[in-house]
């Protein structure tokens, strides 16, 4: 399978993550981080195959960085359900795919990757799509504002670059499938230190005593976020790191079809500004990505 395919395959499956992120955001979650805890023991559940398959695969000190970067997901992760807790589904979805500028600079430096001038057109439009997303016109006499999330979006953007870089570096001395295990972990030992705080627990616990529904709404998101990094870490195998993050970028306009098809089949589940104006600014800003990602691919 070509780097292609596979980045399409990771973003339509984090476009259906991000759905239900809100939907469980908006429903059963005052913590965000006992939330996130919760992923990321749940995600120990897919990994636990690897190394009876593949052996551990441990290399010095490179499965070593693979644990920090698994720290830095569990940041990424933290910034991003803050962004989704104070803003819409699809706004949030449009301004993650800032971060591909900061890693065309990151491969430029560190990996020798080098892209034409239409590469770099490509992921100015990247950037202004986003700051129109999150643009909001003033209200009455209100004054205009940019969205609340965008100061977590910052800390997302900045490291989702860090960990796409540390991808690729990685993947020269390890396959995807240990990248995916190390990474993992290290995830799993970022988040151990949450549960010294006994708010944390308490949420934590009350997710598994609030019956089979949520466990199943919390496993299928699980299960969505895997297919979608996994996908993401065998394309940058394969492509570029720079090329894979920018058509990556695509997820916003699966986002905004996937919201238009629960707004009018299951009226309610999200909460969504479907106004003409705020659409057509949407709609704008989605084209401005489809630009950016055909320039860049």
């Amino acid at each position: 399978m070509n780097w292609l395919f596979l980045s399409l395959v990771g973003a339509s499956a984090l476009a259906v993550t991000g759905i239900i992120d809100k939907f469980i955001l908006g429903r059963y979650v005052r913590d965000p981080l006992a939330y996130l805890a919760a992923l990321v023991i749940m995600q120990q559940l897919l990994i636990v195959s690897i190394p009876a398959y593949l052996g551990w695969g441990y290399i010095f000190p490179q499965s070593v960085y693979a644990l920090a970067a698994g720290g830095c997901q569990v940041v990424l992760w933290a910034a991003y359900l803050l962004a989704l807790q104070v803003e819409e589904t699809s706004r949030v979805a449009a301004m993650v795919y800032v971060f591909p500028v900061l890693v065309f600079l990151g491969a430029f430096i560190f990996l020798g990757e080098t892209l034409a001038a239409k590469d770099y057109a490509g992921g100015t439009l990247l950037i202004c799509s986003a700051l129109l997303i999150s643009y909001r016109p003033a209200q009455g006499s209100g004054p205009a504002i940019l969205s609340p999330a965008l100061k977590y979006m910052a800390v997302f953007w900045i490291f989702s670059a860090i960990y796409a870089l540390a991808a690729k570096y990685l993947l020269a001395f390890m396959n995807e499938w240990h990248l995916i295990l190390w990474s993992s972990l290290g995830s799993l030992l970022a988040v151990l230190p949450l549960f010294r705080y006994e708010p944390v627990r308490r949420e934590f616990a009350a997710y598994f005593r609030n019956g089979p529904f949520l466990l199943s709404v919390l496993l299928a998101d699980e299960i969505f976020d895997f297919l979608g990094r996994g996908a993401f870490i065998f394309a940058y195998a394969v492509g570029s790191v720079a090329l894979v993050s920018s058509v990556a970028a695509l997820q916003p306009f699966v986002t905004l079809v996937y919201v238009i098809l629960l707004g009018l089949f299951v009226p309610g589940i999200l909460q969504e500004e479907m106004d003409r104006k705020t659409m057509a600014q949407k709609t704008v800003a989605i084209l401005l990505i489809v630009v950016g990602v055909y320039l860049v691919s």
